[in-house]
């Protein structure tokens, strides 16, 4: 067999074999896919959630994660948004809520997405059903949190919704005892 003859046969070899192992990572990828459950009306959204809230991604900060996952370093951090709120449909009415996200880093440089993760991105504006405690809210994808444009039929069947309440400053009056006369 001449050179060029063997050169095209060990490339033909070598790209079949490249195929089969980009197969493999698709199907292996495939594997991790989100699945949700079948997706809930409104109204039935509306009562499994802990609140419901349409406002704008205003600030993304870490803050500690306090118990670390079996087999994890300690030092993590969580991903939290905050939200400035236009309308409330269920839950508190205050003017800001904070929601965890399924993003974490890790000392070392470790990255941690769970796959469920809603991506919210500072500026865009959204409408929220979260659930869990009020001090560690979450949404995932599974649930009907969308950009608040894609929310018209959500909209409609939530009704106008209420404003949040200004929170009224608390002012506290401290007097001082005069120890030494002033001169």
């Amino acid at each position: 067999m001449n050179s060029s003859v063997r050169w095209l046969s060990e490339l033909n070899i070598k790209v079949k074999i490249l195929f089969l192992i980009l197969i493999l990572l698709i199907e292996a990828n495939a594997g991790f896919a989100l699945e949700c459950r079948a997706r809930r009306g409104v109204s039935e959204e509306l009562k499994h959630s802990t609140i419901v809230f349409s406002g704008k991604a205003v600030a993304e900060e870490y803050r500690p994660i306090i118990t670390a996952p079996p087999g994890w370093p300690e030092g993590g951090e969580i991903l939290v948004i905050k939200f400035s709120v236009a309308r409330w449909w269920k839950g508190s009415v205050e003017e800001e809520v904070f929601l965890y996200t399924g993003v974490s880093r890790w000392p070392g440089g470790y990255r941690r997405i769970a796959g469920e993760d809603f991506g919210f991105k500072v500026g865009e504006q959204y409408l929220v059903y979260a659930f869990g405690e009020n001090e560690h809210l979450v949404t995932t994808e599974c649930e009907r949190t969308t950009k608040l444009e894609k929310a018209a039929e959500d909209l409609k069947e939530l009704g106008e919704g209420r404003l949040p309440e200004k929170r009224k400053a608390k002012v506290s009056l401290v007097r001082r005892r005069r120890t030494k006369p002033c001169s």
